[in-house]
């Protein structure tokens, strides 16, 4: 069984142009692949008479509401809705019934929102799947101008209940879509959104991996750092060796006398000399080999912190790379369901 999609947008002024220039193709779109030129004949508008200046209709219908105060420029001035289903619903129509399941479609969304209202009702068949853009201007049963007073949770729920039906009704096997559980992530994302959130996603992980890599270069660097000051070690311990050894060797004096008394004394001179000098080497080997002991000590509790915020690093990214696998795959099927500009 296929399913009813009924998809829906607001717009400002600013994207009024752009909007028109895509339902009417007045320019080539480089950025959705899916429109097929050689097709673009075959697209064609259901309401009637056809509105070629879309900023210029839209603003007559709000200056014919008579509104109290002026509009805000950044108000929502355009409601737009998607009608689609899947290929398999459509490649069992004939282009006949095809036409006739939007008008259907828009006849029910027409009196939804008011005659009045309604500025296009294209149908693109120029891309994978056929769909309808219907769009209208937001006015209130009351003249207000409002999307949110009418696209209410209530009125949207209603929307998806009674549009099937009445597709129904007029013979086509057409199912409601699948409702979303209330605070769940939304599934329909419009293109720009889902652009804007694939792109904060790999800013994220470019992010993340720049953090990575410099983190993993202050390792190796610290790893070179760590053998160097342990090889420095090294070297002070040998030399403290062999000042302890000197210390420790015994050097017989000979026996002092009236003859070679200055002898003795110069060479007793020599030994005090060569002993205070070890003393002193040694006293200064220990003083480095502490301070790089210490050394040592800070660059091992640096290398522990670099290694768990690398693992941080590292389930964040694993994470970030989920949820983009993640968007990627919900956005191609949603793509493929109805093939959104």
């Amino acid at each position: 069984m296929s399913y009813l999609v009924l998809h829906m947008d607001k717009f400002k002024r600013e994207s009024l142009r752009g909007i028109q220039s895509h339902n009417r193709r007045e320019r080539r779109s480089h950025s959705n692949p899916d429109i097929r030129p050689e097709r673009r004949g075959a697209n064609y508008e259901l309401h009637q008479p056809e509105v070629r200046d879309y900023a210029r209709s839209v603003q007559a219908r709000i200056e014919a509401l008579n509104l109290p105060k002026a509009v805000r420029k950044d108000a929502v001035v355009l409601c737009g809705l998607i009608v689609t289903s899947d290929l398999p619903f459509f490649a069992r129509l004939s282009p006949e019934e095809q036409r006739r399941f939007f008008e259907e479609s828009r006849d029910f969304l027409t009196r939804f929102v008011g005659q009045e209202n309604v500025i296009s009702a294209m149908i693109h068949m120029d891309e994978k799947t056929p769909h309808m853009h219907f769009l209208h201007v937001p006015v209130t049963p009351d003249g207000r101008l409002n999307a949110n007073a009418i696209y209410t949770r209530e009125s949207l729920r209603r929307l998806q209940n009674e549009m099937p039906e009445h597709l129904q009704a007029c013979g086509f096997r057409i199912e409601r879509g699948v409702e979303q559980v209330p605070g769940a992530r939304r599934i329909h994302l419009n293109t720009r959104e889902f652009k804007q959130e694939k792109e904060e996603r790999e800013r994220i992980a470019a992010d993340n991996l720049k953090v990575l890599r410099h983190a993993l270069d202050t390792l190796y660097a610290a790893n070179e750092l760590e053998e160097h000051l342990k090889g420095k070690i090294k070297d002070y311990e040998k030399q403290a060796r062999e000042a302890e050894r000197y210390l420790s060797r015994n050097e017989e004096l000979p026996e002092a006398s009236m003859f070679n008394f200055k002898t003795v004394l110069a060479q007793a001179r020599r030994v005090i000399a060569e002993q205070k000098r070890a003393l002193a080497e040694k006293a200064i080997l220990e003083g480095r080999k502490e301070i790089v002991d210490g050394l040592l000590a800070e660059r091992n509790r640096e290398l522990k912190e670099q290694a768990r915020r690398i693992d941080r690093l590292l389930l964040e990214l694993e994470e970030v790379k989920a949820q983009k696998n993640k968007a990627e795959g919900e956005a191609r099927a949603f793509k493929e369901f109805i093939a959104q500009p």
